[in-house]
């Protein structure tokens, strides 16, 4: 067999893998930051550091130990002004421990849909998680790194679990979003003050500047 024939039986294969597998492959990764620290590394939500610092979205945190305690009740946020996506939100929390395929001891190579990013200086960016747009046959939807889960706190951790589960909307049409940009606006808009104290007028423009009808 000729190195040309080769070539152009591995390119036709390959090509074949890409089209029978396009739609299924990772489609969006969750990001934090990594500050230094003395031992480990000092880890923050990008969602709210941007939130903060590019849109002024001051956080209004809930004070609880438990990451989907955190997240449930940022969910009925969400409810005074939209019941629909707050049911299914609540449908994907109740769904995320079965879902959720946690990788000890390894480093997660970068889903490159950041788009454009704020970072404090002197930390970087990590990715903590990665998403399906549909699961696995053996049903896994998210992927996240133990590593990191185990050194976040529990405010990171909900912040981290309400990305995806926003982003798992944003990827239920055929065309997702091109970047995690506005995903991560609406998930910081929802941790803010102005999500406690604003308008269903207020929620509609953020909605809608996130992409969602």
């Amino acid at each position: 067999m000729s190195m040309t024939f080769k070539i152009l039986i591995s390119t036709l294969l390959l090509s074949f893998s890409f089209s029978a597998f396009a739609g299924d492959e990772l489609q969006n990764g969750g990001d934090i930051i990594a500050c230094p620290g003395l031992e480990i590394p000092a880890y923050r939500s990008l969602d709210l550091y941007e939130g903060k610092m590019v849109y002024n979205l001051e956080p209004a945190l809930i004070d609880q130990n438990d990451y989907r305690v955190i997240v449930s009740k940022l969910i009925d946020r969400i409810e005074k002004f939209d019941i629909n996506r707050a049911k299914l939100y609540r449908v994907f929390l109740k769904n995320f421990a079965s879902e959720v395929q946690m990788i000890p001891g390894s480093e997660f190579g970068n889903v490159k849909d950041e788009g454009f990013i704020t970072l404090p200086q002197g930390c970087e960016l990590q990715q903590a998680a990665a998403q399906f747009r549909r699961p696995t046959p053996e049903g896994i939807k998210y992927i996240f790194n133990s590593n990191i889960w185990s050194n976040m706190s529990t405010m990171t951790r909900a912040a981290l679990v309400l990305h995806e589960i926003v982003y798992r909307e944003a990827l239920m049409p055929k065309t997702g979003p091109a970047t995690s940009a506005k995903v991560r606006y609406f998930t910081a808009y929802i941790h803010s003050s102005k999500m406690v104290n604003g308008s269903s007028a207020d929620y509609a423009k953020a909605k809608a500047f996130a992409g969602f009808k």
